[in-house]
């Protein structure tokens, strides 16, 4: 027992082999037993064959005449009594005709009317303040500029005067900052 455990790495492959020698031998069977069956080798023969020609037959694109007819199965029924065929008539449906009429709706809201109502009073509301905007853009062009552009000569004090009350407030000070900052040349190149 002790030699068994120990060679136990040796025999189980050997062992696996032999099982998968028996399991493959199990499996040829049914194919001897198709071979001793002429007839069965026969239909598996002839319908192999048909499979080929079928597509073939799709891969050429035609049906051919060498096609078989779908084959129709009918069940015959004991002959009874057939009443005859009554030809209905269904009732001509009367397309839905729209009228424009006046704004009655006997108590009833339409959604859709207050949808649009709310819709235009909002784009009034919007017309109406593009206006206004327009308005202060065009005050706001017209206002006097802090500092003259014009080319005169300016002494020294009044240059300084200027300067301290464009930079007074935080704001002005805030944006002279930043248009130094944009306007001079690059940290790198100075």
């Amino acid at each position: 027992m002790d030699w068994l455990f120990e060679n136990l790495g040796k025999l189980a492959p050997v062992v696996i082999f032999l099982l998968y020698m028996i399991s493959s031998l199990k499996g040829k069977r049914p194919e001897q037993e198709e071979e001793n069956d002429p007839q069965a080798a026969e239909r598996a023969r002839k319908i192999q064959e048909e499979i080929r020609r079928k597509i073939l037959e799709r891969q050429r694109g035609d049906a051919g005449p060498t096609a078989e007819p779908p084959r129709s199965v009918r069940f015959e029924e004991p002959e009874a009594e057939e009443e005859p065929v009554r030809p209905t008539v269904s009732p001509r449906r009367a397309e839905p005709v729209v009228e424009e009429s006046a704004d009655v709706s006997y108590g009833r809201v339409n959604p859709f009317e207050e949808r649009r109502r709310e819709i235009e009073s909002k784009l009034e509301e919007s017309k109406k303040a593009r206006q206004m905007a327009n308005k202060r853009a065009s005050s706001i062009s017209k206002m006097k500029p802090l500092i003259s552009l014009k080319e005169s000569a300016v002494s020294n004090g009044d240059i300084r005067r200027r300067l301290r009350q464009s930079l007074g407030d935080r704001d002005s000070l805030k944006t002279a900052i930043v248009l130094r900052e944009v306007l001079d040349p690059p940290v790198g190149m100075r």
